[in-house]
């Protein structure tokens, strides 16, 4: 088959791979409903649609993560359509919770309400009911054979264990019954206001579709993608850029854009967490959730006004063809300054040794306030997410944000690398393909390599077990995480090894570079892709 027909039918599949994720990245966002808050309600006993011959003295509520009670808290409806309170709330790790009743529940059909608030401050709430048959009758005293009551005590009231008591062996118990008893605050059954019956479809229909959560997922997308941009575009711009300075003030520029982006972002992110919590716009920043949002509101703005396209001039040294050696001319060029800052020219100035004289970013404290911006958006990571709720939080923050640094880096990099040869298409400039990839790559391998083990130490500290990976919709989302950033490693393998020797063979092939621009771009949008299904991730249950 002729190289030809290859480089089409190569360039064919990379188009439909790339269609195919930009599709499943509209479907997520577009299917991206409520979350589980980080949270999930894992069953009770009794459990929903049980029958359960006798009383229940005690019902047992399950949840994955530490939760303490919101809004109504729990609240049961007893067979004569009366709300009731707990007499006690027990537990002894905030994950499961034992709800205790005297006189016990029975008679009928029991309705359960439950409202809890996660770890990160989101709030969850469910309903489920359960039958419960009626107390055995006590058998009067014997009198037909004289035998006192007293003799027949160990009989008649020593009565079987009922099977929905359920023993716990608690140590330094969390008892909150003086906090949740009644809903007057008095204890007990909360009096009835009307004296009128309670309707049991009613009492179950609980809305827990929290209608900030949208709102929340589409600002929580756009800071992670203008996360990504400008930490990564920081990085290119520092060490792997080398070019007209006008060059480097463009990138800068989208940079800042990424800032205002991460600005809009996160106010939207914060307006949506504020009302899934049920708080007030002026204090939900006091919530972990709205901490973190307020942090990177604050690190957009600094990034957009903060960063300096300050630039100084190097020399660098460039492959010189055979047929430079006839007819050279001696005419020393001009001297570019050794710092710039408004240096517009697209040419790079070419002496005849062999060198042209380039520009590279210089951060100095002109850029101090970005660079601070760029700080408190790393550290605004420790605040959300399973960061939050799961494992050895100091060990999960360290690996949260080697995650967030080095996965900027290597997609935020790939992205402006995409960015930049498409600029000089378009200014009709060689692109610097093997410049770009071989000073990329250097780094590249460090942020790939931290990638990976930040994930993997993230991955065990949030999940208990395979099942958590396999059965929960956290795992399932990081498993289909792991498969774009799987293609874009793929992608990144291809250029080290099958393009880059071939671009350092013939560094001026006109196809080569072309295959380098579509290569680039399209693991650009894969790591996008990997991004979006990012946002997703951090509003998954576990």
């Amino acid at each position: 088959m002729p190289e030809s027909a290859n480089v089409s039918r190569i360039v064919a599949l990379r188009r439909l791979l790339v269609a195919v994720l930009l599709a499943c990245a509209v479907g997520l966002l577009g299917a991206a409903g409520p979350a589980s808050a980080h949270t999930d309600f894992v069953g009770s006993n009794p459990a929903n649609g049980d029958v359960v011959d006798g009383p229940v003295s005690q019902i047992v509520l399950e949840f994955t993560g530490e939760s303490t009670e919101a809004g109504d808290g729990f609240v049961v409806l007893d067979a004569d359509g009366q709300l009731r309170r707990p007499d006690s709330v027990v537990s002894d790790d905030a994950k499961t919770f034992l709800l205790n009743f005297d006189p016990a529940l029975s008679g009928g059909q029991i309705g359960v309400r439950w409202s809890v608030r996660a770890g990160d401050s989101h709030p969850i709430e469910g309903s489920f009911s359960f039958t419960a048959g009626l107390a055995p009758p006590t058998s009067p005293p014997d009198t037909t054979t004289g035998t006192s009551v007293a003799d027949n005590a160990s009989v008649d009231t020593i009565a079987p264990e009922s099977p929905t008591t359920i023993p716990v062996q608690k140590s330094d118990p969390i008892d909150t019954s003086a906090e949740t008893a009644g809903m007057d605050g008095s204890g007990g059954s909360p009096p009835a206001t009307t004296g009128a019956a309670v309707d049991m479809a009613a009492f179950l229909d609980v809305d827990d579709s929290r209608p900030g959560e949208t709102r929340a997922n589409i600002g929580r997308t756009v800071t992670l993608l203008a996360t990504v941009f400008a930490l990564g575009g920081l990085a290119v711009a520092f060490a792997t850029l080398r070019g007209p300075a006008s060059e480097i003030g463009w990138l800068l520029r989208g940079v800042r854009i990424a800032g205002a982006a991460l600005a809009l972002g996160a106010a939207v992110e914060y307006v949506g967490v504020a009302r899934i919590a049920g708080d007030a716009l002026s204090s939900a920043w006091s919530t972990s959730a709205g901490a973190a949002t307020t942090m990177r509101l604050i690190a957009g703005i600094a990034i957009a006004a903060g960063v300096a396209a300050t630039t100084i001039g190097v020399r660098q040294r460039t492959p010189r063809p055979l047929s430079a050696a006839v007819g050279t001319d001696n005419t020393a060029a001009p001297k570019r300054p050794a710092t710039s800052h408004h240096l517009d020219d697209d040419q790079p100035t070419t002496s005849t040794s062999g060198t042209r004289d380039v520009a590279r970013w210089a951060p100095d404290r002109r850029s101090a306030l970005g660079l601070a911006g760029a700080a408190l958006l790393v550290a605004s990571f420790w605040f959300d997410g399973h960061t939050v709720t799961e494992g050895f939080r100091p060990l999960h923050a360290l690996a949260n944000s080697v995650h967030v640094v080095a996965g900027s880096i290597w997609a935020g990099g790939v992205i402006a690398m995409a960015a930049i040869m498409w600029r000089r298409r378009r200014h009709r400039r060689p692109s610097g393909a093997l410049d770009l990839v071989v000073r990329f790559s250097s780094i590249a391998a460090v942020a790939l390599g931290a990638v990976v083990a930040a994930g993997l130490v993230m991955a065990f500290l949030i999940a208990g077990s395979f099942s958590d990976i396999t059965g929960t919709e956290w795992g399932q989302t990081l498993m289909l995480k792991t498969a774009g950033a799987g293609v874009a490693m793929a992608f990144g393998a291809w250029n080290h090894f099958r393009l880059l020797p071939a671009l350092e063979a013939h560094p001026d092939d006109a196809e080569l570079q072309r295959t380098a621009r579509s290569t680039v771009t399209a693991e650009a949008i894969v790591l996008a892709f990997v991004v979006v299904v990012t946002a997703s991730l951090v509003a998954a249950a576990i």
